[in-house]
Order: C-alpha cells, then sequence, then structure tokens
C-alpha cells in the first residue's frame, strides 16, 4: 500500500510539474518569425494581399511596410489572421512595397519576418535590361529580368525602323518571352532600346534606356 501512496504522490508531482510547465510555455511570446511570408504582384488594382503561415503561440500579427528594401519600415496594421490586404490606393499602384510580419500574444513579439515585395495594379518598372553589343553579325539580342505579375512586355527602339516615328518608338508588342532579337539592324548603328511591363491594368513606365549595336559600331 506505501509503495501505490509513493507511485500516486509522483505521478501527482509528475501531472503538477507538467501543468506549471505548459503554464509557463503559455506565457512566453512566439519565437519564431511568420514563414511563408507573401506578397501579390499585381492581383488587385489598388490592393496587395499579404498571407504568411501561422506560428505557435501567436495570438496576432502585426504588418510592417517600407518603400525600400532597406527600410524604414512602419507598422500598418495588426490581425489576429494569417493574411492581410493593404489597401495603398490605385494613385499607387505600380510601385513596389516591401513588408514584413512579426507575430505577438500577451506576454509580447517575436522575431520579425525576412522582407517580401509586392505590388498593386500594373507592374512597376522594369529592372535589368541588357543589349548585345556585336556579339551576332545581323542582329542584337536584348534580355531583362523577369517581372512577377506582368502577362507580356513592349520593346521601344531609337532609332526606329519607321523613318515618320522620333525618339524612342515601339518596336514590338506582346512580347511573352523575357528576350528579344532585334533583326531590323544595320551595322554601325548605335541603337537605343527601352521596354514596359504589361498587365490587364496597364502598362509600367519605361524602364532605363540601354544602347546595343552591331559591329563595327560607330563611337
Amino acid at each position: 500500500m506505501r509503495k501505490w501512496k509513493v507511485f500516486l504522490i509522483l505521478s501527482l508531482g509528475l501531472v503538477l510539474a507538467g501543468c506549471g510547465l505548459l503554464s509557463e510555455l503559455s506565457s512566453l511570446p512566439p519565437d519564431k518569425p511568420p514563414a511563408f511570408l507573401e506578397a501579390s504582384y499585381g492581383a488587385a488594382r489598388d490592393t496587395i494581399k499579404l498571407s504568411w503561415r501561422p506560428v505557435e503561440r501567436a495570438s496576432r500579427y502585426k504588418i510592417f511596410r517600407a518603400e525600400a528594401a532597406e527600410g524604414p519600415f512602419k507598422e500598418i496594421g495588426e490581425t489576429t489572421a494569417t493574411h492581410f490586404a493593404d489597401q495603398v490606393g490605385k494613385d499607387n499602384q505600380g510601385k513596389w512595397y516591401w513588408y514584413k510580419v512579426q507575430a505577438c500574444n500577451a506576454s509580447g513579439c517575436g522575431p520579425e519576418s525576412p522582407p517580401v515585395r509586392g505590388y498593386a495594379g500594373r507592374p512597376p518598372k522594369p529592372e535589368g535590361l541588357k543589349a548585345g553589343w556585336g556579339e551576332y553579325p545581323d542582329k542584337i539580342v536584348i534580355f531583362w529580368n523577369e517581372m512577377p505579375g506582368a502577362t507580356y512586355y513592349q520593346v521601344f527602339r531609337d532609332p526606329s525602323p519607321d523613318p515618320e516615328c522620333q525618339g524612342l518608338c515601339l518596336l514590338a508588342t506582346d512580347v511573352t518571352e523575357t528576350s528579344y532579337q532585334d533583326e531590323q539592324v544595320r551595322v554601325g548603328i548605335r541603337y537605343s532600346y527601352a521596354i514596359r511591363a504589361c498587365n490587364k491594368f496597364g502598362c509600367s513606365e519605361l524602364s532605363d534606356v540601354v544602347e546595343g549595336c552591331v559591329k563595327p559600331c560607330l563611337p
């Protein structure tokens, strides 16, 4: 009988200790950042949609936004869900925004997530445009970074094959790849190129201009 009493006392102690441990854990703030944070690319004209995985012990989430990857980030909202809609407005479509999310509870907040970026409406200005410089004897190949959310691109060139068009003129539209081969070229002429990224809401501003040529290139 005495052995059973000792056993029951030890068992009760372990249960109580376990309850205390659980109580202590439940009173701690989240210790991990929200994972798989995603921001939408042109899903809506005036709204950027965010989503992430739930974090253990989190009862709410803080959302931070910046206009550059390096910040500064400012808190723009709070939610108990694992998604958030940032209504940036129609005047701010085609503009990159960077986001971080932080999991919190009554005891405090955990670390912030790594930043991600998204945009509303038409795409932002394309990046990474480059043009060939004498690699081919009869064409110039241009290529650029993929724009998430873009469904096609427009290519502009100066001088244009159309003698009546001056400056950067539309050379090709409905380009669905991230490169274009310009075969309407002549040896020795320096051509200027720019592109726009487009989706159902419209087209971006022109990219930075780059030059290409078929050698020998004039200075």
